[in-house]
Order: structure tokens, then C-alpha cells, then sequence
């Protein structure tokens, strides 16, 4: 199999770094990494940083995971290597200095000699074959690399379905400019075709190693207030999607991700290839989906219903009045401006305009406390 379509996968049950180390050899191997692509280059380590969370909600990617990466690139040759992510909210290096001690990248960094980036430029990356956008803002570090190391994690997604490989690369871009992105593209169908403009952007000048953490994983209100679920994997590919697509079968979605089948289509990547072509692990399990996902009745409907129909079926984020704490980030973070702040006896709490959300679950994923619920139409709630 060529370099672009090899998804290596293997089983690891424990984050630990040894273990990791040499599994990861294995996998660079079939996948064609060696020291002949290192060496010379500058190479960015991209994690799943997405919120200031500890490793055990698995929400973010695993330190080990991280240390493991690095020590074998350091063995094949590199020597210019960097950690770099954009989480959500602010891009400051306050805000970045933080997010990697919570997430325990700075112990990473103190262990191994690992650079943390805190520089906080961005400069535009352009690719002439974009279907939504032709050119994104990318933050410094993955701009002047030559080699991404995308280390993302195996998760569900409230507005995309599935967090993985090529999901883990909106984090390129800057800062609260992810907002923007939300609001430019508010429809599901074009912020799908987004990001397949954006892994396309990145890999059309640079080359994109992925790696999947796998071994716990998250299902439900992902990615940052589902639940963690052992999965014991970790994958690895030189194509983002390709390693989405064995993931999505893996996890028993298969082909409900509309990035997938338009990166697919556009890419020529085989979407109904058997699991075994990608990889040496064949058996299957289910994760829970996002409440946000209303089984396979909105999947169903037929293309005439696609307006205001299936939006008044979708379901919706809503704030748990029982949890807010009133920290107004939210507020912040909504792309639409749409969530308000209410007092009421003393006690603030945010509230959601139905009117003008998008459905993009901005809220939900970033509030910290994890006080947004989705909310499903009362007619799929008698159905199902």
C-alpha cells in the first residue's frame, strides 16, 4: 500500500511510555516514517489540547502518548522538534502555558527537553484547490514546519460526529478566529467541507503523520463532556483521512461522517474498502453517539425535508440551570452572540436564543463545568 492510504493499527492497553515506544517503531515502519523524512526537517507535534483538562477524562491526548512520539523522533534523527496547539478560547501564552501544565505537557517538556511553543503569531496559508476557502490563518509553529505530527484522540463529536484525525486539525487555527470559522460556516454540510479544505491546505505543502490515541477513548457529548471509554488502540497514517475512515468503522459509524465522504470523493480515497486492507486489528465496537446525533430518523429524512423542517428536529444545546455558575464564557465563546446572561434572585445564569443558534455546540464544548445539555425535539424523544 502507498504512504498516503496505510493506516497501521495496533493494540495498546495502557499509557505507558515503553510500551508505546515500541509500537509506535512498528507502526512508523509500515507506514513508511523513517529517519530519510526526519531528518533536517522542522517538525511541529500537534496534540488534542482543546480544553484545560487532566488526561484521565480523556480529553486531550495522553502525555505518554506525546513523550513516546518524541522520543522516537529524537532516535530517527529530528532534532527540531516543537509542541504547538491552539485550544479553545483565547491564543495567549498565558492561556497556552496553562492549558499545557493542566494537560501535562510541561511535565512532558521537563522530562524529555520537549519545546512548548508560546508564541502566539499566525500567518495565511494558501491552497487554490478550496472548495469553501481557499486560504486560513494557521498559527506560526505549523506554518513553518515542514512535518506535522497530528496526535489526535478517538472521540465522538456533538457537531461533527466524530473527533479524530482530521477534526484535530481545526486546531491550526488561531484562537477565537475558530469562532468566526463556526459562524462563516454554520451549516453542518459546509463546515464539513471546511475542514476538507483545511487538511487539504495543510497536506498539500507539508507532510501530515497521525497519530491516534486510542487507548481511552471518549463516547457521548464529546469532546470535552463525554464519557471516557477503554478502547485499547493506537493508530497511525500518513493520510488524516484514511485513518478517520477506519476509525469511523471501528467505532460502528461508518459512513455517517460527511467530512469523510466528501474528503473521500475529492481525494479518491476507497469509502467502502474492508477494514482489514487498513490494518491488523479486524473486531469492532460501538461508541455511544452525541445526544446531538438523533439516531438514523433525521439520516433518513428524504432531501425535501432539509430546510426548516429538519432544523425544528434537530436538537439542540440547553443551558442546565441547575449547574451554571453565570462564568459567562459561554457568552464569549458563541460565533452567533447568541447566549445572554439572566439574573434572577441573585443568581446569574446563561441562557440560549433559540432564534439564532447554529447548532455548533461551541458552548457545550467549552463550558467548563460542562452545564449545556442537548436537548432532543419532543417528538424523538417519544420515538425513540
Amino acid at each position: 500500500m502507498s504512504l498516503s492510504s496505510t493506516v497501521a493499527i495496533n493494540k495498546c492497553c495502557e499509557y505507558d511510555v515503553n510500551s508505546i515506544l515500541e509500537i509506535l517503531r512498528e507502526q512508523f515502519k509500515k507506514i513508511g516514517v523513517d529517519s530519510e523524512l526526519l531528518k533536517g526537517k522542522k517538525i511541529a507535534i500537534k496534540p488534542n489540547l482543546v480544553s484545560p483538562m487532566k488526561p484521565e477524562k480523556a480529553v486531550t491526548t495522553h502525555p505518554a502518548l506525546v513523550e513516546a512520539v518524541y522520543v522516537l523522533l529524537r532516535e530517527l534523527g529530528a532534532d527540531n522538534v516543537i509542541l504547538a496547539e491552539s485550544p479553545g478560547g483565547p491564543y495567549s501564552s498565558v492561556t497556552l502555558s496553562h492549558i499545557y501544565k493542566v494537560t501535562r505537557m510541561t511535565e512532558v517538556s521537563e522530562k524529555v527537553g520537549l519545546e512548548l511553543n508560546l508564541d502566539t503569531s499566525f500567518k495565511k496559508m494558501s491552497f487554490a484547490g478550496g472548495k469553501k476557502l481557499k486560504s486560513f490563518d494557521i498559527i506560526t509553529p505549523i506554518y513553518d514546519c515542514d512535518i506535522i505530527l497530528n496526535l489526535c484522540k478517538l472521540k465522538t463529536h456533538s457537531l461533527t460526529g466524530l473527533s479524530c484525525a482530521v477534526k484535530n486539525l481545526f486546531g491550526v487555527i488561531p484562537g477565537t478566529l475558530k469562532f468566526e470559522m463556526h459562524a462563516a460556516y454554520g451549516k453542518i454540510e459546509d463546515f464539513c467541507e471546511m475542514l476538507v479544505d483545511l487538511n487539504m491546505t495543510l497536506s498539500s505543502s507539508k507532510t501530515v503523520i497521525s497519530v491516534c490515541d486510542g487507548i481511552m477513548s471518549m463516547e457521548g457529548n464529546g469532546p470535552t463532556h463525554g464519557i471516557p471509554v477503554k478502547t485499547d488502540l493506537i493508530m497511525s497514517s500518513a493520510s488524516t483521512f484514511a485513518l478517520d475512515i477506519v476509525a469511523e468503522s471501528l467505532i460502528g459509524m461508518e459512513g455517517e461522517t460527511a467530512y469523510l465522504n466528501m474528503g473521500a470523493e475529492r481525494l479518491g480515497i476507497p469509502r467502502d474498502t474492508d477494514l482489514s486492507l487498513y490494518g491488523c486489528i479486524t473486531e469492532k465496537f460501538s461508541l455511544r453517539r452525541p445526544d446531538s446525533k438523533a439516531g438514523g430518523l433525521l439520516r433518513n429524512l428524504p432531501n425535501y425535508f432539509g430546510g426548516s423542517l429538519a432544523r425544528f428536529f434537530e436538537p439542540k444545546p440547553k443551558i442546565n440551570k441547575n449547574k451554571c455558575i453565570g462564568c459567562e464564557k459561554c457568552v464569549g465563546y458563541c460565533p452567533q452572540k447568541t447566549v445572554k446572561i439572566i439574573s434572577k434572585k441573585g443568581k446569574k445564569t446563561a441562557k440560549i436564543e433559540d432564534k439564532n443558534c447554529i447548532r455548533c455546540y461551541c458552548c457545550q464544548e467549552l463550558c467548563p463545568i460542562g452545564a449545556v445539555d442537548t436537548v432532543k425535539n419532543p417528538i424523538l424523544r417519544l420515538i425513540h
